[in-house]
């Protein structure tokens, strides 16, 4: 009762909300009116006085509400992923914090992946366990040893001692339910993802208590509060953002800072079941998270300088390039670059918030921005083709006959059979006569490919209306990518004139 009454209010800017002292303004024979009073989590600043109200004030009618935090969005936000080479060690976590405290951004989003190696070491953890291999505990041993020392090298004081009483709990909780998938021989989905997605809990508490040394306002997010999905294939899950978004205001109206760390790559279901994005789900994350806020930007911070124009493993002149549009870091990655997964840049490229790859080892490299496609981009043949990507290890499966012509359902059903087997189709290509279909798919699936057309084609086979199935083993697929390509003449005569010397020198 010591402490005044308090009345939240915005300020000017809309970004925040102001507290002031209740007494105060009664004192200063402000007009009043109706007054809405909230508490700011019980943190209420204290006056002299130790009267509540004055004998003036005590015949006003006063609501009492609650009153929440304001989320601001937009362009006072800026979000960075940091990858588990960034934070596979002590020293480059304490790196990550200082980038992180040099970002003169408003307001600062960080997404973190587990440290190196871990999330691989909690699905090995999930396959001894119900492959009731005891070794198991000598791993889960490892993870927490390694986590253990990480922390006593980064942290100290209280933010140690309390991350490592997180730590012990989850250790001790995470050895229970492997004990079960051990006795069951058995673990659903979600109790495996719920394993492998501690790994992002302990690097992101490591790196929200490196940030909170320096004396800054950060708090630290378990985004499986927020962030919720739901399947939609094999592999893969959609993000629900209405439900995200009114989850993340009502996080933020309780942990407002002006920093946030919080975890990559796991999330949960709209009945807050644990599950995660899947594999190179940290990217996605941070996507997601910057459509939430409507970020200025989303910086991927990686071990590279950047998207290379090709492979540099493959090709010695590949060069970064600085800028690429959408569309085109799209078609490189759904073609084998290493640029990001594709489903990354769905959720930034409804709001055009541009990603920026960079690396944490080369501070002053400036990366490659991907975006819009960029206005003043030269319309040159050089500037068309903006990098070549490949995919190795693939086989060509052809579905030819004369047969095929005019049919309606045959494409339908010789597809409907590759699905059947789960196999992977990377490309298709159909002849204008309908004679043939020809499509792409991983070496790995082409056997069981192979045998489900026949089965599903015995009859036109044996009839003759198809003439054969065909493979053709050990083929790649290579692309060039680039926006303008389309509307400019003679790429193609360039592309393929190349290919045509190349073949030549190697006498094929």
């Amino acid at each position: 009762a010591a402490a005044h009454r308090r009345r939240l209010r915005p300020s000017a800017s809309g970004r925040e909300v102001v507290s002031q002292c209740l007494k105060c303004e009664i004192n200063q024979d402000r007009p009043m009116g109706a007054l809405r009073i909230g508490h700011s989590q019980g943190n209420l600043p204290r006056h002299g006085s130790k009267n509540l109200l004055t004998p003036a004030a005590a015949a006003i009618s006063v609501e009492q509400v609650e009153v929440s935090t304001y989320l601001p969005k937009g362009d006072m936000w800026s979000v960075h992923k940091f990858g588990g080479t960034c934070m596979g060690t002590p020293q480059r976590i304490q790196n990550v914090a200082d980038v992180v405290l040099g970002d003169s951004s408003e307001r600062k989003l960080i997404i973190v992946s587990a440290m190196s190696k871990v999330t691989d070491m909690m699905y090995s953890l999930v396959h001894k366990a119900q492959s009731r291999d005891d070794s198991y505990t000598e791993e889960l041993d490892k993870v927490f040893e390694k986590h253990m020392a990480a922390a006593k090298d980064l942290l100290d004081g209280e933010n140690l001692a309390r991350f490592l009483s997180e730590l012990h709990s989850d250790i001790s909780n995470l050895r229970a339910m492997l004990r079960a998938i051990y006795i069951a021989g058995h673990a659903t989905e979600s109790f495996s993802e719920f394993v492998v997605g501690h790994g992002e809990l302990w690097s992101s508490q490591m790196l929200s208590y490196a940030v909170q040394k320096s004396g800054a306002s950060c708090s630290w997010m378990d985004t499986r509060e927020v962030l919720v999905v739901k399947p939609s294939g094999p592999d893969m899950v959609d993000p629900d953002y209405e439900e995200s978004e009114k989850r993340l205001e009502k996080w933020f109206s309780r942990q407002p800072a002006e920093i946030i760390v919080a975890t990559g790559f796991i999330a949960s279901t709209a009945e807050n079941i644990p599950t995660t994005l899947k594999r190179d789900g940290s990217d996605f994350s941070a996507a997601i998270i910057g459509s939430l806020v409507r970020a200025r930007q989303v910086t991927i911070w990686t071990d590279v300088d950047g998207v290379f124009s090709a492979d540099p493993r493959k090709v010695s002149e590949a060069v970064i390039l600085s800028t690429l549009s959408y569309q085109e870091a799209w078609e490189m990655s759904y073609f084998g670059a290493n640029v990001l997964h594709p489903r990354t840049i769905i959720p930034v490229m409804k709001d055009n918030i541009p990603i920026v790859i960079r690396n944490m080892f080369n501070l002053s490299a400036p990366g490659t921005v991907i975006c819009k496609q960029p206005a003043n981009e030269d319309a040159d043949l050089d500037a068309c083709v903006k990098s070549f990507a490949t995919i190795d290890k693939l086989a060509l499966v052809n579905v030819e006959g004369t047969g095929m012509a005019g049919v309606p359902g045959t494409s339908s059903a010789i597809f409907s059979a590759v699905k059947e087997v789960g196999a992977n189709v990377i490309m298709i290509s159909q002849a204008s006569s309908e004679h043939s279909i020809c499509f792409a798919v991983p070496e790995k699936e082409v056997a069981a490919v192979s045998a489900a057309l026949h089965v599903r084609f015995r009859e036109a086979l044996a009839a003759g209306r198809l003439s054969k199935v065909e493979v053709i083993h050990d083929c790649s697929i290579l692309a060039a990518v680039g926006l303008r390509m389309a509307s400019t003449p003679g790429v193609s005569a360039i592309l393929f004139d190349a290919l045509a010397k190349v073949l030549t020198v190697l006498g094929w």
